[in-house]
Formats: C-alpha cells, sequence, structure tokens
C-alpha cells in the first residue's frame, strides 16, 4: 500500500510540481536516508548536506522521469551513489570505522538526566554495542557492508536492496548469507 501512496505522490510532483506531495515522501523517509549516510560518512554535517542533496535528486529525477516503481530504493540508490561521489571527490578511502554517536531523542536538563540514570546507561551501552558491531562491519568488503547495513540496520527487504545495488534479488540474498558467515567469522579466534 505504501508504493501506491509514494507513486501517487511521485505523480503529483512530475505533473504539479506538487510540494506537498513530496514534503510528505520527505518526511516519510528522512530519517532513513540519514541514518543510511550518516553510518558512511565522516561528520554530522555531511551527512546533512548529501540528505539534502538525495532529496533535491530525487526532486529533480520524479520530475524528468516518468517510471519510479519504489520510491524507497530510488532514494537509498541516489543516497549511495552520492557517498561514493564525496569520497571520490576527497580522493580518500571510505573509512573502515564509522562514527556511532546519535542524538538520544531526550532532553539534557539536569532534573530529566538525574531522573533517567538507568535509561542512559542502556543507551551507553547500546551505542557500545552499535560501535563494535559497525566495526565489525566496517571489515567486510563493500558489497557485504551495503547489504548488511540495508538489510539490518535500515531494514530493507531483499527486492529493494537489489532495485538499490542494481543486482538480482537472488544475487543480494547470497550476497547477506556470505556476509554474516564472514561477520561470524570475525567473531571466532584464529588458530595460530
Amino acid at each position: 500500500m505504501n508504493q501506491l501512496v509514494d507513486r501517487f505522490y511521485v505523480y503529483r510532483i512530475r505533473t504539479h510540481r506538487d510540494a506537498e506531495a513530496f514534503g510528505r515522501l520527505y518526511d516519510r523517509y528522512v530519517t532513513h536516508i540519514y541514518r543510511f549516510v550518516y553510518l558512511k560518512l565522516p561528520s554530522r554535517e555531511t551527512a546533512e548536506d548529501v540528505t539534502s542533496e538525495t532529496f533535491l535528486r530525487f526532486w529533480q529525477y520524479a520530475q524528468q522521469n516518468e517510471d519510479i516503481r519504489n520510491v524507497r530504493a530510488l532514494l537509498y540508490r541516489l543516497a549511495r551513489n552520492l557517498v561514493v561521489d564525496h569520497y571520490r571527490k576527497r580522493e580518500t578511502a571510505v573509512p573502515l570505522s564509522v562514527v556511532t554517536e546519535f542524538d538520544s531523542g531526550t532532553s539534557t536538563s539536569d532534573e530529566t538526566a538525574l531522573s533517567d540514570n538507568s535509561r542512559q546507561q542502556a543507551i551507553i551501552e547500546a551505542r557500545a554495542d552499535l560501535s563494535l558491531i559497525l566495526d565489525k562491519i566496517g571489515r567486510l568488503k563493500e558489497d557485504f557492508r551495503d547489504v548488511l547495513t540495508l538489510r539490518l540496520i535500515n531494514g530493507l527487504s531483499y527486492n529493494d536492496i537489489a532495485l538499490v545495488l542494481d543486482k538480482a534479488p537472488g544475487h543480494v540474498r547470497v550476497i547477506y548469507h556470505r556476509a554474516m558467515k564472514a561477520l561470524d567469522a570475525l567473531d571466532r579466534p584464529h588458530s595460530p
């Protein structure tokens, strides 16, 4: 049903340059796209810029292309391409470590901080766990990293990942299972 609604919004954008329809798509996907690029880029500001550019490109693409079947997959593809372009422009390798600082979305008042000690502890532990997982994913080859990030962190289906990466869904499943095995192998101690 969401895809049908998305396609209606794309139709409105293309035929009427409907800013409200664009705003609804933006609201639906901005958090997911931001999180996706934030895990791949060196700073929050860069991630914000790439996220903005992703939606600008989507607006332009919607004006020119009549056949957008999956808005979510298109947004991820545009974001992924912009991340690659970012590193190409900088002529630096994609870093293996990623930033893991996330906003907790809570107030920073003393009163709230004192009453939420256990919650803050849980957030710190979750960040540490996420940092360890992302560090392990960062040691994998790029195809593995992309599929694991899109599947586990962003919750995309194999079909959507296939559209983002321009691969067959069956190939994405194979990459996912190989990536999980490689991730599991990182946990096992190496024999001398």
